[in-house]
């Protein structure tokens, strides 16, 4: 397990959240736990995850349970800056057809 550590900018049009560490079982929680505490609504979030490391399956189902609460709330969830190991999860689980990016 990895505790996870976090940073927030929040933009006129969007929050980016800055993600470090790795995303498992047990970090998923805090990621969720942080998306709610930031208080989105209806806006735009951007995660960023350059510095995670990894991401297992309860990761990803934590990012896709961050998309559906966005799509339901009227928002949006973009991927900013991804690290390559995580670039490569997304490719092998095809999962990166299933987030937008966000624009530099």
């Amino acid at each position: 397990m990895s505790d996870l550590t976090f940073g927030s900018d929040v933009q006129e049009d969007r929050t980016v959240l800055t993600v470090a560490g790795e995303i498992d079982m047990q970090s998923a929680v805090s990621l969720r736990a942080q998306v709610d505490h930031l208080d989105i609504g209806g806006g735009t979030l951007v995660l960023d995850l350059e510095g995670v490391g990894f991401v297992d399956s309860s990761g990803l189902g934590a990012l896709l349970g961050i998309k559906k609460q966005q799509d339901r709330s009227g928002g949006r969830l973009q991927l900013g800056a991804i690290s390559p190991p995580v670039q490569r999860i997304f490719e092998i689980t095809k999962m990166l057809h299933v987030f937008e990016r966000a624009e530099a």
